[in-house]
């Protein structure tokens, strides 16, 4: 039953055999929305809603651009940004905003995750708060343009 279960995950993003290349291929052929298909545990597993949020922030990217929109580069920077994202909260023991990680610290490094009307870390715009695929989805209007161009 297990095995049923797992089978049907996506890579995980922390495996060496994640690797850029394979990203490409994983996205090459995905023309939805960028928050709900990193929501989808058969695309890429263990990325949640917060880490969502984080590597998109990351990657400079909103949470509802088209994947089919993105360029070689942007592809490259939302690799590194979920990379970037699952090593922090890791690193800080993940979040203790719940029952799960009581002695984690994360919540004190989000860059955007929980930050509505908190100045960006990066540019200083308030971070707003939209609602992607019915999860609370938070992201900096500069830094993180819709249009393909950004």
């Amino acid at each position: 039953m297990i095995k049923e279960v797992t089978d049907k995950l996506g890579p995980e993003p922390l495996d060496p055999a994640f690797t850029l290349k394979a990203f490409r291929q994983l996205i090459a052929d995905k023309s939805g929305a960028l928050k709900p298909l990193l929501l989808d545990q058969t695309f890429v597993a263990g990325i949640g809603n917060i880490y969502a949020d984080e590597a998109l922030w990351r990657a400079r990217l909103h949470p509802l651009r088209r994947a089919k929109t993105l360029s070689s580069d942007e592809v490259a920077a939302l690799h590194r940004g979920i990379r970037t994202a699952l090593a922090d909260g890791i690193r800080h023991e993940g979040a203790a905003i719940d029952w799960v990680y009581p002695e984690g610290n994360y919540q004190e490094h989000f860059r955007v995750y929980g930050r509505t009307g908190e100045p960006c870390r990066r540019c200083r715009t308030l971070i707003q708060r939209i609602v992607v695929s019915q999860r609370g989805t938070h992201y900096c209007p500069r830094c993180q343009r819709h249009s393909a161009r950004g």
